[in-house]
């Protein structure tokens, strides 16, 4: 519950859903396309299980198809998901 009355929300052009790690919510970074994901390696390999290397690409911050990059706030790890338009 806290995560939705004490964090500041984020729009998406789907459903927007909050990452969680080690049993807690995860801390949201903000939206990062390819450029912005290729430091974090972690949260590439998390994206990587839902689309291919083609589409990862493609990713832009502000274009049609957009990532949201989390961090555990517990070990550290990077975490992202991505939805399109």
């Amino acid at each position: 519950m806290q995560v939705a009355t004490r964090t500041p929300g984020f729009s998406g052009w789907q459903q927007e859903h909050w990452l969680y790690h080690c049993g807690d919510a995860a801390a949201f970074l903000g939206r990062v396309g390819w450029d912005e994901l290729r430091p974090y390696p972690d949260a590439i390999e998390s994206l990587g299980h839902d689309h291919d290397a083609g589409y990862l690409k493609t990713l832009d911050t502000d274009g049609e198809a957009t990532a949201y990059l989390f961090r555990c706030r517990h070990c550290g790890r990077h975490l992202a998901y991505s939805d399109a338009a």
